[in-house]
């Protein structure tokens, strides 16, 4: 009789740890060779010895840690959804925010406040996510709002989230933290004191059963030095300074960088500057917000079919799309490094600005002289007024000491993205932590749900060995793709990973069967967050038809013209036209696909077959 009948016929039930000591007693009476009987007990010995490590790491976790009290830190994007949902798990979150109110970059300031050196918005940003795939996954953008949102009308989204789930009630405003530190009991109870100054000055020492850290990576402006920096006459600013390109009218302006914010403020410049000059380290891909058939580019690239599409094809069909319009090479922007490994900039406009000559791309800067700066090329550019750094934002959390929260990205260690791997309990959480490719606030949400579920005690994690284990191996696999420490990823196979660790991931082969229609916008669709929200826990009614419309949506807030019969007839062949060809494109791929996928594994068999 084998071992596994002879354990469940003796009744030890399931627990691994009754199973590894049935086997135990089994062993010891078997009628087999001394030596061999020695050898395996001492093995099991060792197997349940570090199973109890490991449960007992786990059952520490959460039987001496009653969640109940929760500090989240900034009532930003990603701290409005981590209130939200602490009351959806019925946890009591208490929100400190610094300023007088929530949106964090979204929360327009007309002027800049001074020693303020969090990111800033200004007058021209157009948001580079469409409006149904940065909403949160559970309250839709209105029909009414545009495909993609002006920069001020964002900060309305987030004061009507915050009244429809009432989470203003539990965020202190104008209240600052100064300090999160363990208590001296955090051993055993896992709880932080925080230490707080009011608007007043009044200091206030609380105890929380967890923290929520959500400040972001938007919090410490990066302002490099250069070489003769300190000789130069003119004004020397950061992007989160910068409000509108009027202020610079009739002057020689000069950006530093390659990201959004760049493109942005050199742009919205070029309508009044005299001149403006763009300085590039490494260049950039630009891409317009629209794709193929004025569909919101987001809407295209963020879909679970084009995450099995090998990427090498996806940066040959992406490139071939930037060619047909751009040539980066001739406007000076082409990035030393491949797509997807370099900087891209969503820009709907910079091309034109620079065929015009109001923009004149340059290399990186080499040193400043007194009146202008030298460029890495040799040549150099005399009488400029002002130099803009839109250089992005350091790591900056200077109230949690660095064994939780590095110093610097080489240091930042979180599991997942989340979780300080080394600590003993795991309440604990940085949301919001990371870049990816596209919207924010639905990645933010979802490691937001996934914390809450932890410190409510619906789901465990591992043992601190394996954590840390797996946040090497992330952090490896991000230095060794872009030369640099920092958290950057696709927004698909991490959320869906999150997803499955909450048990909101649908099956998409039980969809099929179920709901076909669904399935196939799932698949093939846009990646709305509200796909979330369709089974598990805290499921939301309205996510299948905010999924099955979604186009319509998005489209609806720019069809203000009404159309004759005649042409509206028109414009249906040519829609319908353009829908056959992407279909027949969908079938084509997904049959090559299939059958590349067969005979692979048919010539491993075969492989496999001759070699045994």
């Amino acid at each position: 009789m084998s071992l596994t009948k002879i354990f469940y016929k003796s009744g030890f039930g399931t627990d691994p740890l009754n199973f590894k000591g049935s086997l135990l007693k089994i062993v010891c009476s078997l009628e087999v060779q001394a030596k061999t009987r020695e050898l395996f007990l001492s093995y099991l010995q060792e197997t349940v010895h570090e199973s109890n490590k490991n449960i007992q790491y786990q059952h520490n976790q959460v039987s001496k840690m009653q969640v109940q009290r929760v500090c989240v830190i900034g009532a930003g994007v990603s701290g409005l959804v981590a209130a939200k949902t602490c009351l959806e798990e019925g946890l009591d979150p208490v929100c400190l925010e610094r300023s007088n109110e929530i949106g964090g970059v979204w929360h327009y300031k007309e002027k800049t406040i001074p020693d303020q050196t969090e990111g800033q918005l200004y007058d021209c940003l157009v948001t580079n996510s469409s409006k149904l795939m940065m909403n949160y996954s559970d309250f839709p953008f209105p029909a009414s709002a545009s495909p993609y949102i002006p920069g001020r009308d964002v900060l309305k989204y987030y004061r009507a989230y915050a009244d429809h789930f009432d989470v203003r009630r539990h965020i202190r405003f104008n209240t600052e933290v100064t300090k999160v530190k363990q208590s001296k009991d955090h051993e055993m109870s896992g709880k932080w004191i925080v230490t707080s100054k009011g608007v007043d000055g009044t200091i206030l020492e609380e105890t929380y059963d967890a923290v929520m850290l959500c400040t972001g990576f938007f919090a410490k402006c990066r302002l490099p030095q250069y070489p003769g920096q300190e000789q130069f006459k003119g004004r020397i600013l950061h992007s989160n300074e910068f409000r509108s390109g009027r202020e610079f009218k009739n002057l020689n302006v000069l950006v530093v960088g390659g990201s959004h914010s760049a493109g942005d403020v050199a742009v919205d410049s070029s309508y009044h500057a005299n001149q403006v000059y763009l300085s590039m380290r490494h260049g950039a891909w630009v891409l317009q917000r629209n794709g193929q058939n004025g569909i919101p580019r987001d809407m295209l690239a963020n879909t679970r079919f084009q995450g099995i599409i090998p990427m090498s094809i996806k940066r040959w069909a992406t490139n071939g799309h930037i060619n047909k319009r751009l040539n980066l090479y001739n406007l000076g922007l082409r990035p030393t490094a491949q797509l997807f490994h370099s900087e891209v900039m969503v820009n709907d406009v910079i091309d034109a600005r620079i065929i015009c000559g109001t923009i004149k791309s340059k290399t990186s800067i080499e040193r400043f002289t007194s009146s202008g700066l030298i460029f890495t090329d040799g040549s150099r550019v005399d009488n400029i007024d002002v130099v803009v750094f839109a250089t992005g934002y350091e790591l900056n959390v200077p109230f949690v000491d660095n064994d939780v929260i590095g110093e610097t990205f080489k240091e930042l260690e979180l599991y997942k993205f989340v979780f300080p791997p080394r600590l003993r309990h795991p309440t604990f959480a940085a949301i919001g932590f990371f870049e990816t490719i596209g919207s924010h606030a639905p990645v933010m949400e979802l490691q937001a749900r996934w914390a809450c579920r932890v410190f409510a005690g619906h789901c465990q994690l591992p043992s601190r060995e394996k954590m840390v284990s797996d946040t090497i191996q992330r952090k490896r696999g991000m230095l060794q793709k872009f030369g640099k420490h920092k958290i950057f990823f696709p927004p698909i196979p991490y959320s869906d990973e999150l997803a499955g660790l909450i048990g909101v991931k649908p099956r998409l082969l039980q969809m099929a069967i179920a709901d076909p229609l669904l399935a196939i916008k799932y698949f093939f669709g846009p990646a709305f967050p509200f796909s979330y929200r369709l089974i598990g826990p805290h499921a939301w009614h309205g996510a299948r038809d905010a999924i099955l419309k979604g186009w319509d949506e998005t489209v609806l807030a720019t069809k203000t013209r009404k159309y004759q019969c005649n042409d509206m007839c028109a414009i249906s062949r040519n829609v319908t036209g353009n829908n056959i060809q992407q279909m027949v494109k969908v079938i084509f791929v997904g049959l090559f696909l299939y059958f590349f996928v067969y005979f692979w594994i048919r010539q491993y068999e075969v492989n496999s077959a001759y070699k045994s």
